[in-house]
Formats: C-alpha cells, structure tokens, sequence
C-alpha cells in the first residue's frame, strides 16, 4: 500500500487521483480529505504518528510506499508549528519508512537549494526548515527521492487550487490595489508551476522512481519576468477596474530602506510579508528543471488562467 500524507493540501489534493486507487492509504490530519479511498487519522507532529504500538505495527505491516507531502508552506516562517511539522514531522515519517521497510517520496521546495538559492542571504524559517528536513531523508536508512516543486499556482487551465498560496497575494495586491509598489525588479524571474503538472509528475515518479534522486519540478530557464507576468495579467485586471501601468517595480532592498520606515503598520506588515516572499523568489540563477513540456507560451497561459481564476473568486 502507499500512504499520502497531506491529501487535503494543495498538493496532495490533485495528486490523490492520480495515484493506484486500489492501493492507496490516505493519512487524514486536521483536515478530512475529500475521499472515499480508506483513511488512517495520524498525526505527524507525535512520535509513532500519535498511534498506539498496535495501530503503529498494524500500518508499518501494511504500507511499502509513503508520498510525503504534508507540510506548512507559508515562507514568512511566522508559524509556531513550522519546526515540529517540517522538521520534526518528516523524522517521524521517516522512522515510520525504516520501521516498515517502507520506501520514501518527500516532498520538499525548490526554494531550500543553496545551489540555486536566493541572489543574497534571506532568513527564512519555511527554507530553512525545508532544507533540514531534506538532511533527515537522505540520511535515512530507506530508500527515497527528494521532490523539489517551486512555487505552486492553482492549475493550469482552470487556476483552481486548494488554499491560496504566497503566489496568489501578489496577484491579490496588484488586482486590489493594497500598495501602489511591488518588491521586485521587472526582469526578476518567478518560478511557478501550476499545481496539476506538479502532481502528475509526482505520480511518474511514483510509478518510477530513480531512488537516490532529487527531482526538480520547475519552470527553469523557461520562468515568466515579473515584467512579462504584468503584461499577460493586464487585460483581466482591467476588467477587474484595474490599471497596471500605475504599479512601481522596485528591488526588495531599495523598498527596506526607502519606502518601509514611511509606512503605517498595517501597509508595513503587508508590504514586509511581499518583501519576504520576493528576497527567497529573487534568485542567483534559474533553478534545472525535469518537467519535459515546460514553456514560456504554456506557462503564460496558466498564470492568465489563474488570474482569471483568481478573479472570479472575487464575484
């Protein structure tokens, strides 16, 4: 059997269908997935996954696979449980792999490679704690692959998503007009990738998997400007009564220094969490990708997708 974790999240959500039905075990945490697949409740943060030693022998007897993609993905880090879900719950996921002889899928972010990192230092506990995570499943005693996503959009045709991401509040600033500014520099690449292709080459790698390896699953060289970004968002946000061509485009330091200390506290928080967001997206170089049919056209499609989504969210 292979156990999911995380299946009511943006991630597990869409890949859920896409794995074998008849042997899949869906872990269910805070929130019931909306599946009939049979379920498990555990929870991640607990040693054992809060099982007792029966319940817990009972599910290492009967899993050989587990997809791990149960996680707090806010990159603020400004979550209290970040460290006992995204460190401490992937060890106990991964004592639960060596426990039941089981193999391992873990998924991660593009965004905690220190290869392909951010252009400047950025603290960040959400990367950090990624990162760590990552060390526990290579130094695990199982087999695994470690499944590095960017930045998740809702999905490529229709911009549906399970929540909302740090992708959406830059489309939900500039569409509500909340600040007059971004953080980010025109020819500063966003790496996103719209949830569906996220979950469809998570499950190639199931049916697959090269273990040992680190799967990329990003835009690449092929990741849209900020400026292009802008240009394909125009027409939806001017039906929306939005005007783009009136947002100023300025590197995260300049807006540290110049245009944050001016702020009252309400604009300062939300322009301190854009900030955040755009020091860990503004990167030295493109990240590799192993997603075979990216493209610049494809990707544009999918971000108009997902504004128009995001706009008829709104109605």
């Amino acid at each position: 059997m292979i156990l999911l974790t995380g299946a009511s999240g943006v991630i597990g959500r869409e890949l859920v269908g896409r794995l074998p039905q008849a042997r899949l075990l869906v872990a269910r945490h805070r929130t019931r997935p909306e599946s009939d697949l049979p379920q498990i409740a555990i929870d991640i943060r607990a040693p054992k996954l809060g099982l007792d030693a029966a319940d817990y022998a009972a599910l290492c007897d009967q899993i050989d696979t587990i997809v791990h993609c149960a996680a707090i993905t806010d990159m603020s880090g400004q979550v209290p449980e970040l460290s006992a879900t995204n460190i401490s719950g992937v060890q106990h996921v991964v004592d639960l792999a060596e426990a039941a002889n089981a193999r391992l899928h873990f998924v991660s972010t593009a965004y905690c490679s220190e290869a392909y990192g951010p252009a400047a230092p950025v603290a960040s506990e959400y990367v950090a704690s990624k990162r760590a995570a990552e060390g526990r499943v290579r130094d695990s005693k199982t087999d695994w692959t470690i499944i590095r996503p960017s930045i998740i959009a809702g999905h490529s045709e229709t911009g549906e998503i399970a929540s909302h991401q740090g992708f959406h509040m830059f489309i939900a600033t500039v569409l509500k007009g909340r600040l007059p500014i971004l953080p980010l520099a025109g020819d500063t690449q966003c790496d996103f990738v719209p949830v569906d292709w996220v979950a469809e080459a998570i499950a190639d790698v199931v049916a697959a998997p090269d273990w040992g390896r680190t799967y990329w699953l990003t835009a690449g060289d092929a990741a849209l400007t900020i400026g292009q970004m802008m240009q394909v968002g125009t027409p939806p946000a001017e039906a929306f009564g939005r005007d783009l061509s009136g947002i100023e485009l300025i590197p995260p330091q300049r807006v540290k220094d110049e245009i944050l200390p001016q702020l009252r506290p309400r604009s300062a928080e939300r322009l301190r969490r854009l900030i955040n967001l755009s020091e860990v997206m503004s990167r030295a170089r493109p990240f590799p990708s192993d997603l075979q049919t990216v493209s610049v056209s494809r990707l544009e499609a999918a971000f108009l997708a997902n504004v128009e989504g995001w706009v008829r969210d709104q109605v």
